[in-house]
C-alpha cells in the first residue's frame, strides 16, 4: 500500500516505523525542527514487544511548497495526524497536492472536527479513526511506547471506503498494532471524547496531574460531572453508548490516574497551542445546539480559549 503519513509527532512516528517495515511505500510530511531532526537522526521505535531498527522514510517539508509530482507515488492512504490548531494551514496544503486524486484519507485527530473539515474539500474520502496509542517522542527521534495494547479503531461516517480499510487491516494488524473496523464509528468517537474530554479538560482546569486531583473528591465528582455530560450531549447526536459507559470511562481513569498523560496538558505547559476546540468547546457547541446544559465543559471550554487568545 502507498501510505503518506501527516504528522511527525508522537503518533504519526509510530505508526511510521511500523508501516515502513511492512515494506509499504511511506513517506511522510512533516515540518520545521522535528523535519530537520529526523532528517539527521531517521526514526526509531521501541515497543513493548520490541526495538525497531532506525527507518529513514522519504521526508516532505510542508514549509516548502510541494507539487503532487514531487512525491515518488501518489498515496492510496494518508493518515492525518494533525493537532485541530493546525487544521486549516494542513488542509489547505493536502488540498492543492491532492484533491483531484482518488486518496482516502484516514483521520486520527481526536473527536469530529478534521472529518467534518477535510470532508468539505475531499468528500465522501474521509475516512475516521481513533488512536489509541500511548507513547512519547524525546529530542533525539526516539519513540517509546508508554502505554498498552495500542489500537487504531476505524470506519467511515460516509459508509464508503471498506475495501481499503480491510487493506489496512490485512498489512499493519499485529501484536504490537490492533486494527479494527467499526460500523458505527461515530459512537467510538463519541466514547473516546467522553475519556479525552475529562481527562485532558481536568488536567488544564487544575494544571495538576490526574492522580492529584482525584486525591480529592471535589475532583472525582467534576470528572464524573464532565464525563456525564459529554455523554448527554453523544446521546442527543444519535451515538449508541451504553449508560454503564459513564462509570466505565471514570473507573478507567481512576485505574490508571498514576500514569495518565494529556497532551493538551503538556501542551499547556509549555505555553503551546491546545486542541480545546475540538474536545470540550466542540462539546459545547453541540450541547447547544441539542438545547444541553454542560457546565463543567463549558467552564473548561471559556477558561482556555480565553488561554488561546492571550498565551
Amino acid at each position: 500500500m502507498n501510505i503518506l503519513i501527516y504528522g511527525t509527532g508522537a503518533v504519526g512516528t509510530f505508526l511510521s516505523s511500523l508501516v515502513y517495515e511492512k515494506n509499504n511505500n511511506c513517506i511522510l510530511f512533516s515540518r520545521g525542527s522535528k523535519f530537520d531532526l529526523f532528517n539527521n537522526t531517521g526514526i526509531t521505535l521501541s515497543t513493548n514487544l520490541k526495538e525497531h531498527e532506525t527507518i529513514y522514510p522519504n521526508l516532505f517539508d510542508t514549509n516548502k511548497p510541494i507539487k503532487l509530482s514531487d512525491l515518488p507515488f501518489v498515496p492510496d492512504l494518508i493518515i492525518y495526524c494533525v493537532k485541530s490548531y493546525h487544521n486549516d494551514d494542513s488542509i489547505n496544503i493536502l488540498k492543492k497536492i491532492f484533491q483531484n486524486t482518488e486518496t482516502y484519507i484516514l483521520t486520527l485527530q481526536n473527536g469530529f472536527q478534521s472529518s467534518v473539515k477535510l470532508s468539505n474539500y475531499f468528500g465522501d474520502k474521509i475516512l475516521t479513526g481513533a488512536a489509541y496509542i500511548d507513547s512519547v517522542l524525546d529530542e533525539n527521534g526516539n519513540v517509546f511506547e508508554t502505554g498498552g495494547d495500542p489500537k487504531i479503531v476505524m470506519g467511515s461516517l460516509y459508509n464508503n471506503g471498506q475495501s481499503l480499510m480491510e487493506d489496512f487491516k490485512r498489512i499493519l494488524n499485529s501484536q504490537e498494532l490492533n486494527i479494527e473496523i467499526s460500523n458505527d464509528i461515530k459512537s467510538v468517537i463519541w466514547r473516546k471524547l467522553m475519556y479525552i474530554c475529562a481527562l485532558s479538560g481536568i488536567m488544564c482546569l487544575y494544571r495538576q496531574p490526574l492522580a492529584n486531583i482525584l486525591a480529592d473528591k471535589k475532583g472525582r465528582d467534576i470528572l464524573l460531572e464532565i464525563i456525564t455530560e459529554t455523554y448527554n450531549v453523544a446521546k442527543a447526536d444519535n451515538a449508541v453508548i451504553p449508560i454503564e459507559e459513564i462509570n466505565n470511562v471514570f473507573n478507567e481513569l481512576d485505574t490508571n490516574r498514576e500514569n495518565s498523560i494529556s497532551s493538551m496538558y503538556e501542551d499547556l505547559k509549555k505555553s503551546n497551542q491546545i486542541e480545546v476546540d475540538a474536545l470540550n468547546t466542540y462539546v459545547c457547541n453541540k450541547a447547544n445546539a441539542y438545547n444541553i446544559n454542560t457546565p463543567r465543559n463549558n467552564l473548561i471550554s471559556t477558561i482556555l480559549e480565553t488561554y488561546m487568545l492571550y498565551r
